[in-house]
């Protein structure tokens, strides 16, 4: 309980809590963040692995239910219809190799289903953000190949520059709405190159590792680093406050009097071989008759005792210090004195 009650201190109490909540935010939100962010990446690099053995299938083959855009993003499928050039939107404040661009969003009208929203490609933003001209998408019934694409989430509205509307994600139904089509609202096309109406093809990300794994280990790494580190102090105080002690029961010890040869002081005679009382004075002296070691042996005996104290505090502050190598431990020490209030 003596223990117990040393650590009920404001300062042990706040950063026991503040230990604790660390320790529950690495495990419950930090690195499960980062390894989710990490298992996304994963499942990304496979698709993007899969779309690229595999060959252009039709898109009513590979888009089986509401779930296949997100799970089979960036497959290449092929489509038959026809372009409606009159149905288009521009995607904005996109950039490719460091340049701002825009891409540009047109409606395709399949032979079967409904209709679909297709990246085209992208042209280079004009001076003072113009819209520069670019080639309409041919008349006529084509077949093009393009890859799935799942909806971007964000805020979709829509702002007009150029006499086109412009957005900043895409999203099927919102396009959709400002240009009078019903169109499929799981996710869109992204035309490739050499297509029938396409521009400078969108680029597709590349397969890689990213970091996510290894910030989500480090979290962990965090998240037994912080109790580690609170048992450390810990016990770091509780060696302290031991050495404290033994050092104050050797100083009371000492001020208590008693030589180091753990002998008793008494009356007898003195080194001179004069008659000292309970006191340790001397009283062969007689300064009547002439005799100068009277008065000396007070000198003397300040002298010893003044040896004595110093003997004293340098054992005390070896016990407490120790010896010039043990720096580190001191320097232990001190920080955990630290937390004491």
């Amino acid at each position: 309980m003596r223990i117990l009650r040393r650590f009920l201190t404001p300062g042990w109490v706040i950063g026991v809590l503040a230990a604790a909540l660390f320790a529950w935010a690495c495990f419950a939100l930090l690195a499960p963040w980062q390894l989710g962010k990490s298992d996304d990446l994963d499942a990304r690099n496979a698709r993007l692995a899969e779309s690229v053995e595999a060959e252009p299938a039709p898109l009513a083959q590979v888009v089986d239910g509401p779930q296949a855009y997100a799970e089979r993003e960036w497959r290449l499928v092929t489509l038959t219809g026809e372009w409606r050039p009159d149905s288009e939107a521009l995607l904005r404040l996109r950039s490719v190799d460091g340049e701002l661009v825009y891409q540009v969003l047109t409606v395709f009208d399949p032979v079967d289903g409904a209709d679909m929203l297709v990246n085209r490609g992208y042209v280079l933003v004009g001076e003072n953000n113009a819209v520069p001209d670019y080639p309409a998408a041919p008349a006529g019934e084509v077949e093009i190949t393009a890859r799935l694409r799942v909806t971007e989430p964000g805020e979709a509205e829509p702002v007009p520059m150029a006499g086109l509307p412009a957005v900043r994600v895409v999203d099927p139904v919102v396009i959709g709405d400002t240009l009078g089509h019903d169109l499929v609202s799981e996710g869109y096309l992204q035309l490739a190159g050499g297509q029938p109406g396409s521009l400078s093809p969108a680029p597709i990300p590349g397969i890689e590792n990213g970091p996510y794994l290894s910030y989500g280990l480090q979290w962990l790494a965090f998240g037994v680093l912080a109790p580690a580190a609170l048992i450390y102090f810990a016990w770091a105080e509780i060696r302290a406050r031991r050495r404290d002690a033994e050092v104050a029961a050797a100083d009371a010890d000492q001020g208590a009097g008693t030589p180091d040869d753990g002998t008793t002081p008494t009356a007898g005679t003195d080194a001179r071989g004069g008659d000292t009382d309970d006191l340790g004075r001397d009283g062969g002296g007689d300064p009547a008759n002439g005799d100068a070691s009277g008065g000396g042996s007070d000198g003397g005996g300040r002298g010893a005792t003044e040896l004595d104290e110093a003997s004293a505090r340098e054992r005390a502050m070896r016990a407490r210090y120790g010896d010039r190598n043990d720096a580190e431990q001191r320097r232990a020490f001190r920080r955990a004195d630290r937390l004491r209030t």
